[in-house]
């Protein structure tokens, strides 16, 4: 018997067709005929599928060309918000159900999950001052993303089978991994194709032809042909599912299981040895922990794959996936245990939220793996049931957190208010440029809060910590005098330091850069008089450089000379310069000189201070 088998013979202008695999995850595409030939009709309905994909991909490039071209303050809007997430989902989506549903479906399914996400979008950005902070928080995207991304493969799955079709397993795992088969495969045809055109772009540049590089480095052509590109691309991957498959990538994932379960049985050994004290001592363990229980909740579920059939067999894969699925439990608990230690000891914070969100996600995939593994046989299925419905569950929280519903800005400031009100934190804990940049609309109103109770007698430090935020230019500009040593040798140095001309007072920003250039013996060093008995720190506030906006100060030590310059509301380090002749004295002699100058700055050629043979001053 020959190893080969003959293809049918086909009728005149029908031409052998690729047979379809059960691997393939598609349904049979009609206009294949029986013998297994692709005739006229089916090569004309493969072109006009690739045309659609083309006109889609296209519009989708035109419409985020017009999209980027946009004013600025246009695209800080909420209304471009809504259109951009409009725009993003509705394209993405329909580009991946075009191959499975057609032209219509597609678009009808695309524009049902694309027009509740950007009103939802919209909705969100409510919370927060503007568009920006919104999009620079890390859990809104995230919800953005799962709102507009699992919808997809149900979708498919309704479209195919119906309204039945939503549970179907099998269609739900295969649609899933081909969307990202399929999209990897063809933005990596999109950058060869950019990288030939430069290439060839290059190459005419060579004989003086520039002609196709200022074509290319339009904005239009990228995005336009870009878009083009991508649609003809996931056209070819969806003709060919019989050969681009996520069946690969899948195979060489389940590989993954018996390391990992390796590792985590390991870690979980040694765990009781080394103690929690000693795990959650340690930063960013509850991130690392969330990884590892996503890993794992992703391998099991390649581990039992669409069905019963294509599911591990080899007893050292499936018990490798047994195993996983009974040690997720114990990486839900730590990761609850974890935030919990977290909130505790720091409070909630929007981060902390999100980490709450996600644990609550894998305690529940946690609880479904474990009672399926013991229930005994079957557990491979009942994992599947699992996943339908976790994947439902982290789509309405998803949803919930795109409302009014779940602020976790909201949470977080009442609970950092709470624990302040209660004495839990002191001033220089409080997440005071958190506040006022990143937690929206609640943090504004949670500072509102703080600025009314700093005006209060007895709440001299809030005013100052409240001042410095709104002097501050930058978030490092802030959290350098956020430091504890920073705070504590700002309060010891403001009493320390005797401030000249006499009645002059020495600003808050002033003192806080004092203190963030100082160390911690400056106050005790400042207590030491001088032979003379004056105070052993002098600073001098004047405008020693009147052609240069801004006051300098000068801070006078026994142990040396500080020299600051007024920028704006900040104070910033500057260059102490001797003029005469001599050798400058020390700084006893500097403050004792001082005094019996005046202790008041002098006209020279640059004003400055007079101290015996010498003078001090500042340059910029």
């Amino acid at each position: 018997m020959s190893c080969w088998t003959a293809l049918p013979s086909c009728p005149t202008g029908s031409t052998p067709a690729r047979p379809e695999t059960r691997h393939s995850g598609l349904r049979p595409r009609a206009g294949l005929v029986s013998a297994g030939c692709r005739g006229r009709g089916d090569r004309e309905d493969f072109m006009v599928r690739r045309v659609h994909f083309i006109l889609l991909g296209t519009l989708a490039g035109l419409a985020f060309w017009l999209l980027s071209d946009l004013p600025l303050e246009l695209r800080q809007s909420r209304a471009f918000l809504a259109v951009a997430v409009l725009s993003l989902s509705f394209f993405g989506g329909a580009l991946a159900m075009l191959g499975e549903l057609g032209l219509r479906r597609a678009l009808l399914s695309a524009a049902v999950i694309a027009v509740p996400l950007a009103g939802l979008s919209a909705l969100k950005s409510l919370g927060f001052t503007d568009v920006g902070q919104m999009l620079d928080s890390s859990h809104v995207p995230v919800a953005l993303a799962v709102a507009g991304l699992l919808p997809v493969p149900f979708a498919i799955a309704i479209g195919l089978g119906g309204r039945a079709g939503w549970s179907n397993y099998r269609v739900l795992f295969l649609e899933s991994w081909n969307i990202v088969v399929r999209y990897a495969g063809a933005w990596l045809f999109v950058a060869v194709v950019w990288l030939v055109l430069w290439l060839l772009a290059a190459l005419l540049d060579l004989v003086g032809i520039d002609a196709l590089s200022v074509l290319l480095g339009r904005a239009p052509v990228v995005w336009i042909l870009s878009g083009a590109v991508l649609g003809l691309a996931l056209a070819v991957v969806t003709e060919m599912s019989d050969m681009v498959s996520p069946y690969l990538l899948l195979r060489l994932l389940r590989l993954l299981l018996p390391l990992v379960l390796l590792v985590e049985i390991v870690f979980v050994a040694v765990l009781p040895l080394r103690g929690l004290a000693h795990l959650f001592g340690q930063f960013s363990v509850v991130g690392i922990l969330i990884s590892t229980a996503l890993a794992s909740i992703s391998l099991v579920t390649i581990a039992v794959d669409q069905d019963d059939e294509e599911a591990v067999h080899g007893p050292l894969l499936a018990w490798a996936g047994r195993g996983l699925a009974l040690l997720l439990s114990v990486l839900a608990v730590l990761v609850i245990w974890g935030l919990v230690l977290r909130v505790r000891e720091y409070g909630w914070t929007p981060v902390r939220v999100t980490g709450a969100a996600l644990a609550a996600v894998i305690a529940g995939y946690a609880l479904c793996y474990a009672g399926a593994v013991l229930s005994g046989r079957g557990w491979m299925r009942r994992i599947r049931r699992a996943n339908v419905a976790m994947a439902l569950a982290t789509l309405a929280l998803a949803v919930l957190w795109l409302t009014p519903l779940i602020s976790p800005e909201a949470i977080s400031a009442r609970a950092q208010l709470g624990r302040f009100a209660e004495g839990k934190i002191a001033v220089e804990q409080l997440p005071l440029w958190e506040m006022s940049h990143d937690w929206g609309l609640p943090g504004q109103r949670a500072l509102a809060s703080l600025r009314a109770q700093a005006a209060e007698p007895g709440q001299e430090l809030l005013a100052d910590w409240l001042a410095q935020l709104d002097r501050a230019e930058n978030r490092w500009d802030f959290e350098r005098y956020a430091r504890p040593d920073v705070a504590g040798r700002a309060v010891a140095l403001r009493d320390a330091i005797t401030v000249l001309p006499a009645g002059e007072t020495m600003p808050t920003a002033l003192l806080n850069e004092i203190a963030r250039l100082g160390a911690d013996d400056w106050a005790a060093g400042c207590a030491t008089r001088t032979p003379a008995g004056h105070p052993g720190c002098v600073l001098v506030i004047d405008d020693f450089v009147p052609a240069r906006p801004g006051r300098e100060a000068l801070l006078l030590r026994l142990d040396g000379v500080l020299a600051l310059h007024e920028t704006g509301e900040s104070w910033r380090s500057a260059r102490a310069v001797w003029l005469g002749d001599g050798v400058p004295p020390d700084g006893a002699a500097m403050i004792d000189s001082l005094y019996a100058a005046g202790g008041a700055p002098v006209a020279t050629e640059l004003r400055a201070l007079p101290l015996g043979s010498q003078q001090l001053t500042v340059l910029p």
